[in-house]
């Protein structure tokens, strides 16, 4: 054994070494929250917020429950034709049909649901993934005055019903401290 001199690693380490660092720097940049994408087969342009909002769950329903509901606005813009819509997703049981309600500061909003699916919103594709297999989703009309309670609420509620009734709503809730992305992408849709 040679005692003395202890090789240093090669240059190459240190390169890898400092190129890591920058580029875990790099990454936790945060990015836009509401951004501008194509739906590559319709041409429908879509103004849509990097993430939903994530309500959770004010009462879990057993170990299997799934505490997480999302809300998310988008726009089409089909050839200057725009329309603001509403996607939102809660867990559900196994061949479980829910109703849903949103409620925002307490008061329920009115929202037309979205017959016919993505091809009625003009979309191959959909604007959010779903959050999880046992997910449902849902597609609403979004009138202004309503993304306009949204962005300013300091609590917004879904609740989610077994359809035909029976049973308690579950109920799903965020605070104002989590919703930046939807007021910018509120701010979007009504520049000052």
């Amino acid at each position: 054994m040679k005692l003395g001199n202890t090789p240093s690693p090669p240059p190459g380490r240190w390169t890898l070494v400092v190129l890591i660092a920058f580029l875990s720097d790099c990454a936790s940049t945060p990015s836009q929250p509401v951004v501008d994408k194509l739906d590559p087969d319709t041409a429908t342009t879509l103004t849509v917020m990097n993430d939903p909002v994530e309500l959770l769950a004010e009462a879990t329903r057993g170990s299997a429950g799934d505490p997480f509901a999302y809300i998310a606005p988008f726009e089409t813009d089909q050839m200057g034709k725009r329309a603001l819509f509403l996607w939102m997703s809660a867990p559900a049981p196994e061949s479980t049909t829910l109703e849903p309600q949103l409620l925002c500061d307490g008061k329920p909003l009115a929202l037309q649901p979205v017959d016919g699916g993505l091809k009625r919103l003009g979309l191959a594709h959909a604007p959010y993934a779903t959050p999880a297999p046992w997910s449902l989703y849902w597609y609403f009309q979004l009138p202004q005055d309503a993304l306009k309670c949204l962005a300013g609420a300091q609590t917004i509620a879904l609740e989610t019903r077994v359809a035909g009734g029976g049973g308690e709503p579950q109920r799903f809730t965020v605070g104002s401290k989590s919703l930046a992305a939807l007021k910018e992408f509120s701010s979007r849709q009504n520049p000052q």
